[in-house]
């Protein structure tokens, strides 16, 4: 069984769709009951066999009580996940720092972090028993900074922090821990942050490249086969990624700089 937050779409619904094709029985959660029951009869017709269970759940993870409240009907119907995704995530204030307000920034971390430690947290003690593997989508915003990704980014990265630390835990109990940290991908979630983000940023962003959701949710399957820790799906990425870690961030920050100072140019400033 395999547990996935933010099931009704982007990298979430098409992760559902390629485990269905697997032979996986599948439970997707998120926010919006209506976006919930169209995946759950997508992910259906993706099934490769008819006494697969494809199940759907409305979850607010940032709630804890509501998740603690829905986890445990979740266990009674489906039993405990062998696998646990945490997909589901916001970037509504991708914008300029002065411009985020408290409650901006703290919805985000909510989502985004709290929602992650809320489902781990809940599920632990089932998933001990199974020796569970749980699984982190955090993003390349969280390796490298990026212009207007104060709010989204310190959120993805901490998520990194808290995968390292759980990794030490989880591992003398028998059980994996893979955290993912794709670049833009083809989702709903880019809509939402075109509305503020920074032209600055734009342009700092497609140098990480541009993925399908369809592509990063087989690569990333293939990761989690693999039991990898840490997997950068998208070969731009992973160059990047490279240069940051060998140059001790110089190279990659350089970079920025440069093509923020090209943007703010093209802008007249």
């Amino acid at each position: 069984m395999i547990y996935i937050t933010g099931g009704s779409s982007g990298i979430g619904l098409a992760m559902g769709r390629v485990f269905a094709a697997q032979g996986a029985h599948l439970l997707l959660l998120a926010r919006d009951e209506q976006k919930l029951k169209d995946a759950g009869r997508t992910v259906e017709k993706s099934r490769r066999s008819h006494t697969q269970k494809v199940g759907t759940m409305s979850l607010d993870v940032a709630d804890p009580a509501a998740v603690k409240k829905k986890m445990k009907i979740a266990l009674d119907i489906y039993g405990a996940p062998d696998i646990l995704i945490n997909s589901a995530g916001i970037n509504k204030y991708a914008d300029h720092f002065e411009n985020i307000t408290y409650d901006m920034f703290d919805e985000v971390m909510k989502i985004n972090l709290y929602g992650p430690r809320n489902m781990i947290h809940t599920l632990l003690p089932v998933m001990k028993t199974g020796k569970g593997h749980v699984v982190i989508l955090s993003s390349a915003a969280g390796l490298f900074g990026m212009f207007g990704y104060t709010a989204y980014g310190t959120s993805k990265a901490a998520l990194l922090g808290l995968s390292d630390s759980l990794r030490y835990e989880l591992k003398p109990l028998g059980m994996k821990l893979t955290v993912i940290c794709p670049p833009e991908v083809d989702t709903p979630m880019n809509i939402d942050e075109a509305k503020t983000l920074p032209q600055e940023g734009r342009a700092v962003k497609s140098l990480g490249g541009f993925l399908t959701p369809e592509f990063a949710a087989k690569v990333i399957i293939k990761a989690i086969a693999r039991e990898q820790y840490l997997y950068i799906p998208g070969a731009s990425t992973r160059f990047l990624y490279l240069l940051h870690r060998l140059s001790n961030g110089w190279l990659t920050r350089m970079t920025s700089d440069a093509v923020i100072r090209r943007a703010r140019k093209k802008m007249g400033k």
